[in-house]
């Protein structure tokens, strides 16, 4: 009784709360599935290089925040002022095709400290490519960023999330990683900043990789929850810092 009552006291509160719990059951169901089935790569609390902690030490809340399909002039600039103001390093995943719209903002996220990395050429399902064009897509997105931050980028977010074996081996020839995702929200629709903040917050902190996208149509929207993502983290105790 004590729980209906709580429940609905909840629903008062936040009338999609409902909504969010159903968005986080179907967030953690893909999620066990995806690392279940999908080549080895970097998930939420599974990192690359594990971080070392003193004997004693209190263990702290580090989450990662990362921004899909930029850069974008609807969204770019406007997340480096935030993350500047913030003090919070953050983990870019350009599109190649975006790449040559906008070098510019390329560049300014470079310089501004954060990582700058690879969301292949044209954002296709990589698995139903044929190996070139597969290649195709990773090199000539690696070329255009290496030629902006004199750097070849380390890591790979597979468009939708999905990549085979062969994508797999193509990342390890070139020293790639591959970077799955951990909280998200759906914000590539205009469901609002809130909601999109909220979604978030409800897998956090067993999702430290908070994954949020640019657009056109999106871009103040995620701005906008980004903020209060911050915000409520900090309230938290919890800390950021790039991948």
């Amino acid at each position: 009784m004590h729980d209906r009552r709580l429940a609905r006291q909840k629903l008062k509160e936040d009338p999609h709360d409902f909504e969010h719990r159903l968005h986080q059951a179907k967030m953690g169901l893909i999620t066990y599935l995806g690392k279940r089935f999908l080549p080895g790569g970097y998930w939420s609390k599974n990192r690359m290089e594990a971080r070392e902690q003193a004997p004693g030490q209190e263990k702290k809340t580090v989450l990662h925040l990362t921004f899909d399909d930029g850069p974008s002039p609807e969204s770019t600039r406007e997340l480096l002022a935030l993350l500047e103001e913030e003090q919070v390093a953050a983990c870019f995943f350009f599109i190649g095709e975006n790449v040559r719209r906008y070098p510019e903002l390329v560049q300014a996220t470079f310089k501004a400290g954060h990582i700058v990395a690879n969301h292949s050429l044209s954002h296709p399902f990589m698995p139903a490519l044929s190996l070139p064009k597969m290649e195709h897509e990773i090199d000539e997105t690696n070329r255009e960023l290496e030629a902006i931050t004199g750097e070849k980028p380390a890591l790979f977010r597979p468009p939708f999330g999905i990549i085979d074996a062969r994508c797999a081996e193509v990342l390890k020839e070139r020293r790639m990683s591959p970077v799955y995702w951990g909280a998200v929200a759906d914000d590539w629709h205009r469901v609002g900043d809130d909601r999109v903040a909220k979604r978030i917050m409800k897998q956090l902190p067993q999702e430290e990789l908070i994954v949020l996208h640019e657009g056109a149509h999106i871009g103040r929207q995620n701005v906008l929850a980004t903020k209060k993502i911050i915000d409520k983290c900090r309230d938290l105790g919890y800390s950021f810092d790039a991948i």
